[in-house]
């Protein structure tokens, strides 16, 4: 049976801030961080909430 992590990472925007620089700017360090403990990327979601994104990254976890 396959096991998994649910990792979530906010980014919260500036009025005038560069929104996309920042998601690019913070999953890529995430992403790199699983692959680096051996995990699989599952699922992604990116959902906007009240001042900034949510991000939500399902890992499946090595057997």
């Amino acid at each position: 049976m396959a096991s998994y992590k649910v990792q979530n990472q906010y980014i919260k925007h500036g009025f005038l801030d560069h929104a996309e620089d920042k998601i690019e700017e913070t999953i890529q360090p995430v992403l790199d961080g699983g692959t680096a403990n051996g995990w699989v990327l599952h699922s992604f979601q990116a959902t906007a909430a009240a001042k900034g994104t949510n991000l939500v990254f399902i890992w499946q976890l090595p057997a």
